[in-house]
């Protein structure tokens, strides 16, 4: 069985209240979802007689003891642990003072917690909470996608950078060509094409030197995206993303059409003043 088949049915014996996995199996007659006996009866003893996720009248003698469910959890971790290398806890992501798996977004204040501090803290009574894991992935999906914008923005200074080159290479061209024309008339004349020839050249490379740096900036900002993708946590992504959000505003302030340069002309005078008076090439 692949991984993702196990980590769907996974998902079906996993206790609705602490989201891990079941321990003494409970299931609501009303719903027939899963639990595990020490959290649906604190739940009931401590909260409401009802059902946490119907919210149907429960009470503790009406729950249907699940004895198969242990022989199934049993079957799905020696499965998951031929994928253990894969999917190891990062200790990051834990909580520091229940010290479980931060498995909920509580969204009212915008802070990673553990199933423990949503429904025992107190210090959480009242709010919305949603899975991490969903949040984490909404918080990638908005990096990825100015990650997106930021390679489309490589590619055309990219592009900037090869018309420049292609402009050079006409200026070197040109020069070329007007230096075949005057070899063997004058060789000042070559001398001072050689002159307009490093005016035009500072100048495009001064333009391809700036394109040029602000490719190697977004270069370097992308590399160090892709790092904290990859190294950070979920919760120190999420703690981050609005960090790496701001450089990407920051580097889109500056238009692209700062970057367009005006083409050197890749010509020259055809009129030269010598010792016996002006010359045309």
């Amino acid at each position: 069985m692949d991984e993702q088949s196990v980590e769907s049915i996974a998902e079906v014996f996993r206790c609705f209240i602490c989201m891990e996995k079941l321990r003494d199996a409970r299931l609501c007659p009303h719903c027939s979802k899963l639990c595990c006996f020490s959290c649906i009866r604190r739940w009931l003893t401590e909260q409401r007689a009802q059902c946490p996720h119907c919210r149907a009248p429960l009470q503790l003698r009406e729950l249907v003891n699940c004895r198969w469910a242990e022989e199934v959890t049993q079957q799905l971790d020696t499965l998951q642990l031929c994928n253990l290398s894969k999917h190891e806890e990062n200790d990051k992501d834990k909580c520091d003072g229940h010290h479980e798996k931060l498995s909920v977004f509580c969204w009212t204040c915008k802070k990673c917690i553990c199933h423990q501090c949503a429904l025992w803290g107190g210090m959480h009574g009242g709010h919305t909470f949603k899975p991490l894991a969903e949040i984490y992935e909404q918080h990638v999906t908005k990096v990825n996608d100015e990650v997106a914008k930021l390679r489309r923005r490589l590619m055309e200074l990219i592009s900037l950078v090869q018309e420049v080159e292609r402009n050079v290479e006409a200026v070197r061209s040109a020069k070329d060509e007007r230096v075949r024309e005057i070899r063997n008339a004058v060789e000042m004349m070559i001398a001072r094409l050689d002159t307009h020839l490093k005016n035009k050249l500072i100048t495009l490379m001064g333009q391809k030197t700036s394109l040029t740096q602000e490719t190697e900036l977004l270069e370097s900002l992308l590399q160090e995206v892709e790092h904290q993708l990859r190294s950070c946590s979920k919760s120190e992504l999420i703690l981050k993303s609005q960090e790496i959000l701001l450089m990407f505003q920051q580097v889109h302030r500056k238009p692209m059409a700062s970057f367009v340069t005006t083409p050197v002309p890749p010509d020259f005078t055809r009129y030269y003043e010598t010792k016996t008076g002006k010359l045309e090439i």
